[in-house]
C-alpha cells in the first residue's frame, strides 16, 4: 500500500521536477525564435529568452507557437498543482511541535497561494493576457519568498528536523530576495541586450535555485517520515 504523506512530500515532488525539466528543454526545442529585443534570432537561446517565452502564442518571430505553448502550460500547471497539495500536507510533519507549528501553517498558505499563481502563469500566455501574466509571474515568487522564510524558522527549530534543512531554506529565501530585487531595480531589458541577458538569466538561477530547494527539502521530509514511522 502507497502511504499518501511518503508519496506527497516527497515522491511527488521529485518526480514533478524531474517531468518539469524535460517538458520545459522539449519546449525551448521546439521555440520557433526571437527574443525580445530581436525578433530575427532563430530558435530558443538561454541568456536572451525568457521562460515564459515559450508560453507565447505567437514566437516573437511571429509563428505560431503551439507545441511549445502546451509544454510550457502543462509544466507550470503540473509544477503549481503538485506543490499546492505538496504545501497543504507539510503542516502534518509538525502537529505536535507547538514551537513551529503555527509557522508551517502561515508558510503553507503562502506556498499554496503560490501554487496557484504558478497556475495563472502557465495558463496566461503573455503575448495574449500580458496583464494577468505579469500579475501572476510577480507575485508568486514573493508568496514562496513568505513560504521560505516561514519554513526556514520551522526547519531550523523544529525538533524532528536537523539544523541543516532549516540553512538550506534559508538560502533558498536569500536568493528569492537577491531575484526580487533585480526584479524591482535591476536594469530594465528596454535599456539594452545586456540588460535583457541579466534579467534572462537571474530567472533562469532562480529557477535552478527552486529545484535544487524542492530536492534538498525532500529529504528532510523522507527523513521525518523515516522518524515517525519507526
Amino acid at each position: 500500500m502507497i502511504d499518501s504523506k511518503q508519496l506527497i512530500l516527497v515522491a511527488s515532488p521529485r518526480w514533478c521536477v524531474g517531468v518539469f525539466i524535460l517538458l520545459i528543454i522539449l519546449a525551448m526545442f521546439l521555440y520557433p525564435g526571437g527574443t525580445y529585443r530581436d525578433a530575427n534570432t532563430e530558435g530558443y537561446i538561454l541568456s536572451q529568452n525568457f521562460l515564459s517565452d515559450l508560453g507565447r502564442w505567437s514566437a516573437w518571430n511571429g509563428d505560431q507557437n503551439f507545441y511549445s505553448s502546451f509544454f510550457f502550460s502543462f509544466s507550470f500547471l503540473m509544477v503549481g498543482v503538485v506543490f499546492s497539495v505538496f504545501y497543504w500536507q507539510l503542516p502534518s510533519l509538525f502537529y505536535n511541535d507547538q514551537k513551529v507549528h503555527l509557522f508551517s501553517r502561515i508558510g503553507s498558505v503562502a506556498g499554496i497561494l503560490g501554487g496557484i499563481f504558478l497556475v495563472g502563469v502557465g495558463l496566461t500566455p503573455g503575448d495574449v493576457i500580458l496583464g494577468p501574466h505579469d500579475f501572476f509571474a510577480t507575485w508568486f515568487i514573493r508568496f514562496f519568498l513568505v513560504s521560505a522564510l516561514c519554513y526556514t524558522v520551522v526547519f531550523y527549530r523544529s525538533t524532528v528536523t536537523q539544523t541543516k534543512y532549516g540553512l538550506g531554506y534559508a538560502f533558498f529565501a536569500l536568493f528569492i530576495a537577491a531575484y526580487i530585487g533585480i526584479l524591482e531595480i535591476g536594469p530594465d531589458i528596454k535599456e539594452s541586450l545586456s540588460a535583457l541577458k541579466v534579467q534572462v538569466v537571474s530567472q533562469k538561477l532562480i529557477c535552478l535555485t527552486f529545484i535544487l530547494a524542492v530536492a534538498f527539502q525532500t529529504l528532510g521530509n523522507q527523513e521525518v517520515l523515516s522518524k515517525k514511522g519507526n
